[in-house]
């Protein structure tokens, strides 16, 4: 198998649409945000003929970051939740919520990020993703 051969196969081989839309709907997101989403899963690129299933490689891709990387997602969580706590003060909370909430959601990401980056699962994670997806890029 050539490089553009097993590009095509890692692509091919994400998750099944139905499995993705079945995590979206499962998630607290907004309605409109799950019709997004189950839209980007049926995206398809045709390359060399075949055609690649890129929507779910991505999805699938982003929820397993998401599997492996929890404390950053909780870390953002934590800022919007505090940055709409200080909102809600009365008269200069939204003066004060505007000012910190993109230093709270800095502190949060950046917590959240040393401590998953300190298990060196992200940067394999990415390397196998632009590995996987790198004969693409030849065609």
């Amino acid at each position: 198998m050539n490089g553009l051969e097993l590009a095509i196969k890692e692509v091919n081989s994400s998750l099944p649409e139905r499995k993705l839309v079945a995590l979206i709907e499962r998630t607290a997101l907004s309605a409109d945000m799950k019709a997004i989403l189950s839209d980007v899963a049926k995206i398809t690129v045709r390359v060399g003929g075949k055609l690649l299933a890129i929507g779910r490689k991505i999805l699938s891709v982003v929820f397993d970051l998401l599997k492996a990387f929890p404390t950053v997602t909780l870390g953002v969580i934590a800022a919007l939740v505090i940055s709409s706590l200080i909102a809600a003060i009365p008269l200069f909370g939204g003066a004060l919520a505007a000012a910190l909430s993109s230093i709270l959601l800095l502190i949060g990401v950046s917590a959240g990020a040393l401590n998953d980056f300190l298990s060196d699962k992200l940067g394999e994670r990415i390397d196998a993703l632009i590995n996987s997806l790198s004969a693409l890029a030849e065609v």
